[in-house]
Formats: structure tokens, sequence, C-alpha cells
């Protein structure tokens, strides 16, 4: 919101499915959008904020921070523990190696900040 009130040009309207549900891949190109749009019109040196709240569309983390999941196979997770420099024990099981990851996960970024944050627009939640 400026001085003179909502930014109104990069409002989206859009027919929802029968559930009424935002989806992440339709906010994350509305958030870039809008973050390129918002860029254009105020120049490189106007600080440029995107309040949003926690909606899970909202916090989708980029693949490389994403931690590993109960659901995976032993396999799986070794290989995420070894992307991540991570030393995993000869003889762990699954849950140890579960342990390690969640021990060692790396700092969280989410898709909305880094599509924001190529165009110097910082998102706040």
């Amino acid at each position: 919101m400026g001085n003179a009130g909502f930014h109104r040009s990069p409002i989206d309207i859009f027919e929802s499915t029968e559930d009424n549900r935002m989806d992440s891949s339709h906010f994350l190109a509305w958030i870039d959008r809008t973050a390129s749009l918002l860029r254009k019109e105020f120049g490189i040196y106007t600080k440029i904020v995107l309040v949003i709240d926690n909606g899970p569309w909202h916090n989708r983390l980029t693949n490389d921070t994403m931690p590993p999941k109960r659901s995976w196979r032993k396999e799986h997770i070794i290989q995420w523990l070894n992307t991540n420099n991570i030393d995993v024990p000869v003889k762990a099981v699954k849950a140890e190696l579960l342990d390690i990851a969640m021990k060692n996960l790396p700092e969280k970024r989410y898709e909305t900040g880094e599509a924001a944050k190529k165009y110097n627009v910082d998102i706040f939640r």
C-alpha cells in the first residue's frame, strides 16, 4: 500500500476450482509478474515490499532447501545427505538418517522470496 492506497495494477482475479483454492504455481507466477511490474514502475532506488500471509501456496520451499520426508526410501535420504555434504554413517538405519538430516537442515528459502529477489523486492510474512 502506498501513499494513495493499494497499488491496483497487480491485482489478479482468476477463476478458481470448485474447492476455491489457490495453488503455488499460480501464486509464484503472480509474484514474478508483480515484482517485475512494480520494479519497472518505481525504478531501481525505491524500496518495495510485498506483505503476504502464511498460506500454503506462499511457503513452498526451493528444491535445494526442502527437507527429506519420512516416506522417502533410505537410499533417497542418503542421496539427500550426500547432496548436502553431510557424512553418512555406514550402518545407520533410516530413522537415524532422518534424525541426522533434520539436525542439519539448510536454511529455508522460499520460491516466492527467490522470485521477488530477482527484482530486488522484499517479501515480509
